[in-house]
Protein backbone atom coordinates (compact mmCIF):
# COMPACT_ATOMS: atom_id res chain seq x y z
CA UNK A 1 0.00 0.00 0.00
CA UNK A 2 1.29 3.41 -0.67
CA UNK A 3 1.19 6.17 1.82
CA UNK A 4 0.55 9.53 1.43
CA UNK A 5 3.13 11.96 2.66
CA UNK A 6 3.46 15.71 3.44
CA UNK A 7 6.56 16.33 3.77
CA UNK A 8 7.80 20.21 5.63
CA UNK A 9 11.35 21.79 5.36
CA UNK A 10 13.43 22.19 1.49
CA UNK A 11 17.22 23.72 3.39
CA UNK A 12 19.75 20.98 2.95
CA UNK A 13 18.85 18.27 4.36
CA UNK A 14 14.83 19.10 3.79
CA UNK A 15 15.65 18.70 0.33
CA UNK A 16 17.51 15.72 0.44
CA UNK A 17 14.49 14.44 2.29
CA UNK A 18 12.24 15.95 -0.27
CA UNK A 19 14.41 13.36 -2.76
CA UNK A 20 14.07 10.75 -0.86
CA UNK A 21 10.25 10.30 -0.14
CA UNK A 22 9.76 10.87 -4.43
CA UNK A 23 12.50 8.31 -4.74
CA UNK A 24 10.73 5.97 -1.93
CA UNK A 25 8.33 2.80 -3.74
CA UNK A 26 6.21 2.65 -0.87
CA UNK A 27 5.43 6.71 -0.55
CA UNK A 28 3.74 9.50 -2.45
CA UNK A 29 4.52 13.06 -1.83
CA UNK A 30 1.38 14.50 -2.13
CA UNK A 31 1.99 18.08 -0.23
CA UNK A 32 4.73 20.31 0.72
CA UNK A 33 4.80 23.06 3.06
CA UNK A 34 7.82 25.92 3.16
CA UNK A 35 8.65 28.65 5.09
CA UNK A 36 10.26 31.01 2.28
CA UNK A 37 7.78 32.92 0.25
CA UNK A 38 9.90 32.97 -2.84
CA UNK A 39 9.58 29.07 -2.94
CA UNK A 40 5.38 28.98 -2.72
CA UNK A 41 4.07 27.58 -6.07
CA UNK A 42 7.05 26.10 -7.51
CA UNK A 43 7.43 22.11 -8.09
CA UNK A 44 8.51 20.05 -5.64
CA UNK A 45 10.12 17.41 -7.67
CA UNK A 46 12.04 20.91 -9.24
CA UNK A 47 12.77 21.86 -5.13
CA UNK A 48 14.49 18.10 -4.66
CA UNK A 49 16.55 18.69 -8.12
CA UNK A 50 14.06 16.22 -10.00
CA UNK A 51 11.95 16.36 -12.83
CA UNK A 52 8.71 17.89 -11.82
CA UNK A 53 6.19 15.88 -10.66
CA UNK A 54 2.89 17.97 -10.27
CA UNK A 55 3.02 18.98 -6.64
CA UNK A 56 3.62 22.87 -5.76
CA UNK A 57 4.73 23.99 -2.81
CA UNK A 58 2.24 25.96 -0.52
CA UNK A 59 2.82 28.19 2.73
CA UNK A 60 -0.66 27.23 4.06
CA UNK A 61 -0.83 24.48 6.59
CA UNK A 62 -4.75 24.87 6.11
CA UNK A 63 -4.52 23.12 2.87
CA UNK A 64 -2.35 20.19 3.79
CA UNK A 65 -4.24 19.54 6.91
CA UNK A 66 -7.29 18.79 4.69
CA UNK A 67 -5.24 16.56 2.35
CA UNK A 68 -5.74 13.69 5.09
CA UNK A 69 -2.31 11.81 4.85
CA UNK A 70 -0.80 9.65 6.19
CA UNK A 71 2.32 11.05 7.75
CA UNK A 72 3.82 14.35 7.88
CA UNK A 73 7.58 14.05 7.75
CA UNK A 74 8.65 17.27 9.53
CA UNK A 75 11.86 18.88 8.93
CA UNK A 76 11.25 22.18 10.03
CA UNK A 77 13.38 23.82 13.08
CA UNK A 78 12.12 21.84 16.42
CA UNK A 79 14.68 23.26 18.88
CA UNK A 80 14.30 23.17 22.49
CA UNK A 81 11.89 25.97 23.72
CA UNK A 82 10.45 26.80 20.50
CA UNK A 83 7.30 24.17 21.10
CA UNK A 84 4.95 26.66 19.93
CA UNK A 85 6.39 26.69 16.42
CA UNK A 86 5.60 23.21 15.64
CA UNK A 87 2.84 22.20 17.49
CA UNK A 88 0.62 24.88 16.24
CA UNK A 89 0.55 22.59 12.97
CA UNK A 90 1.30 19.02 14.46
CA UNK A 91 -1.30 18.67 16.74
CA UNK A 92 -4.10 19.58 14.08
CA UNK A 93 -2.41 16.83 12.01
CA UNK A 94 -2.43 14.36 14.58
CA UNK A 95 -5.67 14.65 15.95
CA UNK A 96 -6.91 14.27 12.20
CA UNK A 97 -5.06 10.60 12.16
CA UNK A 98 -1.95 11.77 10.43
CA UNK A 99 1.21 10.57 12.04
CA UNK A 100 4.22 12.71 12.05
CA UNK A 101 8.13 11.74 12.37
CA UNK A 102 9.98 14.88 13.02
CA UNK A 103 13.77 15.02 12.34
CA UNK A 104 14.51 17.81 15.13
CA UNK A 105 12.29 17.98 18.13
CA UNK A 106 15.25 16.52 20.07
CA UNK A 107 14.09 16.43 23.22
CA UNK A 108 11.63 13.35 22.17
CA UNK A 109 14.71 10.95 21.63
CA UNK A 110 13.37 9.37 24.52
CA UNK A 111 9.79 10.14 25.40
CA UNK A 112 9.75 9.41 28.73
CA UNK A 113 11.81 12.19 29.84
CA UNK A 114 10.56 15.10 27.31
CA UNK A 115 9.03 18.19 28.66
CA UNK A 116 5.94 17.32 29.95
CA UNK A 117 3.01 20.23 28.99
CA UNK A 118 4.34 19.35 25.57
CA UNK A 119 4.28 15.64 25.99
CA UNK A 120 0.69 15.51 27.39
CA UNK A 121 -0.19 17.65 24.69
CA UNK A 122 1.36 15.51 21.79
CA UNK A 123 -0.24 12.27 23.58
CA UNK A 124 -3.66 13.43 23.63
CA UNK A 125 -3.66 15.14 20.11
CA UNK A 126 -2.36 11.10 18.80
CA UNK A 127 -5.28 9.54 21.34
CA UNK A 128 -7.63 12.00 18.96
CA UNK A 129 -6.60 10.44 15.67
CA UNK A 130 -5.42 7.17 16.43
CA UNK A 131 -2.36 8.33 15.44
CA UNK A 132 1.76 8.60 16.56
CA UNK A 133 4.63 10.67 16.65
CA UNK A 134 8.07 9.49 16.21
CA UNK A 135 11.43 11.66 16.69
CA UNK A 136 14.47 10.47 14.78
CA UNK A 137 17.47 12.80 13.40
CA UNK A 138 21.05 11.85 12.82
CA UNK A 139 22.86 13.66 16.19
CA UNK A 140 20.85 13.08 18.36
CA UNK A 141 19.04 11.10 16.54
CA UNK A 142 19.73 7.53 14.67
CA UNK A 143 23.59 8.12 14.63
CA UNK A 144 23.46 8.33 18.62
CA UNK A 145 21.06 5.99 19.56
CA UNK A 146 20.53 3.11 16.71
CA UNK A 147 23.45 3.08 15.31
CA UNK A 148 24.96 2.27 19.52
CA UNK A 149 21.77 0.09 20.64
CA UNK A 150 22.94 -2.14 17.41
CA UNK A 151 26.40 -2.12 18.35
CA UNK A 152 25.33 -3.82 21.56
CA UNK A 153 24.71 -7.04 20.29
CA UNK A 154 28.47 -7.30 20.12
CA UNK A 155 29.25 -6.75 23.69
CA UNK A 156 29.79 -8.85 26.70
CA UNK A 157 30.42 -6.63 29.68
CA UNK A 158 30.09 -2.91 28.79
CA UNK A 159 31.59 -0.42 31.08
CA UNK A 160 30.59 2.95 29.66
CA UNK A 161 29.04 3.78 25.47
CA UNK A 162 30.10 6.68 24.30
CA UNK A 163 28.80 8.32 20.54
CA UNK A 164 30.59 10.58 18.88
CA UNK A 165 30.59 13.28 16.19
CA UNK A 166 33.84 14.08 14.29
CA UNK A 167 32.84 16.81 11.53
CA UNK A 168 34.67 19.25 9.32
CA UNK A 169 31.67 22.14 9.07
CA UNK A 170 34.00 24.76 7.29
CA UNK A 171 31.31 25.24 4.56
CA UNK A 172 28.19 25.33 6.64
CA UNK A 173 26.51 28.70 6.29
CA UNK A 174 23.86 28.14 9.40
CA UNK A 175 24.57 30.97 11.92
CA UNK A 176 23.68 28.20 14.10
CA UNK A 177 27.48 27.38 14.29
CA UNK A 178 27.87 30.78 15.94
CA UNK A 179 24.74 31.37 17.77
CA UNK A 180 24.18 27.48 19.35
CA UNK A 181 27.43 25.79 19.02
CA UNK A 182 30.21 28.92 19.43
CA UNK A 183 32.08 29.08 16.68
CA UNK A 184 33.90 32.00 16.42
CA UNK A 185 33.34 32.68 20.32
CA UNK A 186 36.12 34.00 22.37
CA UNK A 187 37.49 31.83 24.89
CA UNK A 188 35.91 31.87 28.06
CA UNK A 189 32.85 33.14 26.28
CA UNK A 190 29.83 30.45 27.30
CA UNK A 191 28.16 29.38 23.75
CA UNK A 192 24.26 29.35 23.18
CA UNK A 193 24.04 25.35 24.03
CA UNK A 194 25.80 25.83 27.61
CA UNK A 195 23.07 28.12 28.43
CA UNK A 196 19.88 27.64 29.98
CA UNK A 197 20.47 23.73 29.79
CA UNK A 198 20.37 23.38 26.54
CA UNK A 199 23.21 20.87 25.85
CA UNK A 200 21.39 18.35 28.37
CA UNK A 201 17.89 19.30 26.77
CA UNK A 202 19.74 18.30 23.24
CA UNK A 203 21.93 15.16 24.11
CA UNK A 204 20.44 13.67 27.17
CA UNK A 205 17.51 11.99 25.83
CA UNK A 206 19.50 9.88 23.75
CA UNK A 207 21.81 9.10 26.32
CA UNK A 208 18.97 8.50 28.65
CA UNK A 209 17.58 5.79 25.52
CA UNK A 210 21.22 4.38 25.91
CA UNK A 211 20.85 3.84 29.88
CA UNK A 212 17.18 2.31 29.94
CA UNK A 213 18.06 -0.84 26.87
CA UNK A 214 21.21 -1.25 29.43
CA UNK A 215 18.78 -1.20 32.31
CA UNK A 216 20.68 1.42 34.39
CA UNK A 217 19.52 4.31 35.84
CA UNK A 218 21.73 7.35 35.71
CA UNK A 219 22.13 9.72 39.16
CA UNK A 220 24.12 12.67 37.71
CA UNK A 221 25.52 14.25 34.56
CA UNK A 222 28.93 16.26 33.55
CA UNK A 223 29.78 18.21 31.17
CA UNK A 224 32.71 19.26 29.33
CA UNK A 225 33.93 22.10 26.84
CA UNK A 226 36.98 23.51 25.25
CA UNK A 227 37.61 24.94 21.90
CA UNK A 228 41.56 25.79 19.65
CA UNK A 229 41.83 28.89 18.08
CA UNK A 230 43.69 30.26 15.48
CA UNK A 231 46.42 33.23 15.39
CA UNK A 232 44.79 34.58 12.42
CA UNK A 233 41.22 35.55 10.69
CA UNK A 234 39.91 32.71 8.12
CA UNK A 235 36.78 32.92 6.33
CA UNK A 236 34.06 30.24 6.42
CA UNK A 237 30.91 29.23 5.34
CA UNK A 238 29.30 31.09 8.19
CA UNK A 239 31.66 34.07 7.28
CA UNK A 240 34.96 35.52 8.71
CA UNK A 241 36.00 34.53 11.84
CA UNK A 242 38.09 36.68 14.02
CA UNK A 243 41.70 35.78 14.95
CA UNK A 244 41.63 34.46 19.01
CA UNK A 245 38.06 32.63 18.39
CA UNK A 246 37.04 29.39 18.52
CA UNK A 247 37.75 27.33 14.91
CA UNK A 248 37.56 23.94 16.96
CA UNK A 249 34.62 22.60 19.58
CA UNK A 250 35.50 19.82 21.64
CA UNK A 251 32.57 19.16 24.20
CA UNK A 252 30.92 16.02 25.89
CA UNK A 253 27.69 15.03 27.87
CA UNK A 254 28.49 12.63 30.61
CA UNK A 255 25.76 10.62 31.82
CA UNK A 256 27.01 9.42 35.18
CA UNK A 257 26.13 6.25 36.73
CA UNK A 258 27.70 4.66 40.25
CA UNK A 259 30.20 7.13 40.46
CA UNK A 260 31.38 6.59 36.48
CA UNK A 261 30.32 7.42 33.23
CA UNK A 262 28.15 5.11 31.82
CA UNK A 263 27.51 6.88 28.06
CA UNK A 264 29.13 10.16 26.67
CA UNK A 265 27.85 12.35 24.20
CA UNK A 266 31.34 13.47 22.50
CA UNK A 267 31.86 16.03 19.60
CA UNK A 268 34.86 17.11 17.53
CA UNK A 269 33.49 19.77 15.68
CA UNK A 270 36.01 21.60 13.34
CA UNK A 271 35.49 25.08 10.59
CA UNK A 272 39.59 24.63 9.93
CA UNK A 273 40.82 22.13 8.19
CA UNK A 274 44.26 20.99 10.42
CA UNK A 275 42.80 22.35 13.64
CA UNK A 276 42.23 20.27 16.41
CA UNK A 277 44.73 17.65 15.86
CA UNK A 278 45.11 17.06 19.62
CA UNK A 279 41.61 15.44 19.47
CA UNK A 280 39.68 12.58 18.10
CA UNK A 281 39.45 12.66 13.99
CA UNK A 282 37.75 10.37 11.61
CA UNK A 283 39.54 7.14 10.48
CA UNK A 284 38.60 7.44 7.27
CA UNK A 285 39.04 9.82 4.88
CA UNK A 286 35.88 12.14 4.89
CA UNK A 287 34.38 15.22 6.85
CA UNK A 288 31.91 13.85 8.88
CA UNK A 289 31.55 10.24 10.79
CA UNK A 290 29.62 9.57 13.51
CA UNK A 291 31.49 6.82 16.01
CA UNK A 292 30.67 4.17 18.69
CA UNK A 293 32.92 3.09 21.25
CA UNK A 294 32.50 0.89 23.54
CA UNK A 295 33.95 0.35 26.66
CA UNK A 296 34.36 -2.78 28.43
CA UNK A 297 35.23 -6.57 27.81
CA UNK A 298 35.90 -6.38 25.15
CA UNK A 299 36.48 -2.50 24.18
CA UNK A 300 35.49 -2.13 20.67
CA UNK A 301 34.05 1.01 18.32
CA UNK A 302 32.76 1.58 14.73
CA UNK A 303 32.42 4.37 12.42
CA UNK A 304 29.58 5.30 10.58
CA UNK A 305 31.36 7.22 7.86
CA UNK A 306 30.09 9.33 4.22
CA UNK A 307 31.23 11.51 1.91
CA UNK A 308 29.31 14.18 0.01
CA UNK A 309 26.97 13.23 -3.10
CA UNK A 310 28.00 14.14 -6.06
CA UNK A 311 28.99 17.34 -4.56
CA UNK A 312 26.01 17.76 -1.95
CA UNK A 313 25.92 17.04 1.49
CA UNK A 314 24.98 13.43 2.08
CA UNK A 315 21.90 12.08 2.32
CA UNK A 316 22.59 9.66 5.15
CA UNK A 317 21.48 12.21 7.42
CA UNK A 318 18.07 12.65 6.47
CA UNK A 319 17.09 8.95 5.55
CA UNK A 320 16.26 7.78 9.13
CA UNK A 321 13.41 9.99 9.09
CA UNK A 322 12.20 8.61 5.62
CA UNK A 323 12.61 5.31 5.83
CA UNK A 324 11.23 5.13 8.88
CA UNK A 325 7.93 6.45 7.52
CA UNK A 326 6.24 3.01 6.99
CA UNK A 327 7.09 1.58 10.20
CA UNK A 328 5.93 4.09 11.58
CA UNK A 329 2.26 4.47 10.02
CA UNK A 330 2.11 0.57 11.06
CA UNK A 331 3.11 0.92 14.68
CA UNK A 332 0.58 1.35 17.76
CA UNK A 333 -0.86 5.25 18.40
CA UNK A 334 0.96 7.18 20.96
CA UNK A 335 4.57 9.42 21.18
CA UNK A 336 7.05 6.85 20.37
CA UNK A 337 10.82 5.94 20.91
CA UNK A 338 13.08 4.28 18.98
CA UNK A 339 12.43 0.79 19.96
CA UNK A 340 8.77 1.18 19.80
CA UNK A 341 8.49 0.98 16.23
CA UNK A 342 9.46 -2.10 14.30
CA UNK A 343 13.14 -1.85 12.57
CA UNK A 344 13.08 -0.22 8.91
CA UNK A 345 15.66 0.49 5.83
CA UNK A 346 15.82 1.47 2.79
CA UNK A 347 13.37 -0.30 -0.01
CA UNK A 348 14.48 2.01 -3.61
CA UNK A 349 16.39 -1.05 -4.72
CA UNK A 350 17.92 -0.25 -8.37
CA UNK A 351 15.30 -1.02 -11.00
CA UNK A 352 17.36 -3.93 -12.29
CA UNK A 353 17.04 -5.91 -9.04
CA UNK A 354 14.68 -9.35 -9.18
CA UNK A 355 11.59 -8.39 -7.35
CA UNK A 356 9.78 -11.23 -4.85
Amino acid sequence: MTLRVIHCGSGQLGKRALKGICNHPELELVGQFVWSKDKVGIDCGVLAGLDPIGITATDNWDELHALGADCLCDFGRSMPGEHDRWLAHSLPLLERGTNIVNFSAFEFAHPPTAPKDTRAKIETACKAGNSSFFFTGIDPGWATTDLALAALAAADRIDCVRVLELGYFGHYSSQTLRDIFGFGIEPGVTPGMLRDGKLKALWAPTLYQIADALGVEIDDWQTFFEVETLDEDIEAGIGTVKAGTAVVLHFELRAMSGGAPIAIVEHVDSIWRGAGAKWKAPYAPVDLVYRIEVEGSPSFSMEFAFPPDNGEPSACPAMPAVNAIPALCRSPAGLLGPLDIPRYWSRNVRPSARKK
